[in-house]
């Protein structure tokens, strides 16, 4: 399955792609915009950790896929159900590359992903966690219809740097599908 933008493609993540997601999630300044900067991961734990819910998730689990320019690798995005029986699914995206930041690859990305999501059947209500520092991960979920359900404050741990953190949502019925 390849999702296709006008600039940007979306495929399902590759064993091969781990030394680069490794890569960006030891950046610091990639890392900075989701609040992880106490989050090192080796390669040993991307494929010990990561790769064995990635290379073949349940229902249940995390959904990775990659986000590509040109054929070549600048992000992730992803999802995982809230709530099968509600059709609740909850998605992130991140660049990995910020020379390419603000050039409107993460809203497409976005928008290609959420007219996938959508047209599933079982996916009524799509939400998204981002800090309320990041303005633009904010951006993103505005331009596409999302409006903002609550805040709340995320404590800090091993991974992940306190914050808060705003539930943004959209429903089916609200997101403007790509033409066919």
């Amino acid at each position: 399955m390849i999702l296709r933008g006008p600039r940007v493609s979306i495929r399902p993540v590759a064993y091969d792609d781990l030394p680069l997601l490794c890569k960006w999630w030891n950046d610091v300044v990639v890392m900075q915009e989701v609040r992880a900067t106490k989050f090192r991961p080796s390669l040993e734990y991307m494929i010990n950790q990561m790769w064995t819910v990635w290379g073949n998730p349940n229902p249940d689990q995390y959904h990775e896929f990659i986000i590509c320019r040109n054929n070549s690798p600048i992000g992730e995005i992803g999802y995982v159900f809230e709530s099968v029986e509600e059709g609740i699914v909850s998605v992130d995206i991140k660049i990995g590359e910020p020379l390419l930041w603000g050039q409107g690859l993460g809203t497409e990305a976005m928008r290609v992903f959420i007219n996938y999501l959508f047209s599933q059947e079982n996916i009524l209500h799509i939400t998204a966690q981002p800090g309320e520092w990041n303005r633009r991960s904010i951006r993103i979920f505005e331009k596409l219809g999302f409006v903002e359900n609550s805040r709340e404050i995320v404590a800090a741990n091993n991974y992940f740097d306190g914050s808060i953190g705003i539930t943004m949502v959209i429903d089916r019925g609200h997101f403007k599908p790509l033409p066919k």
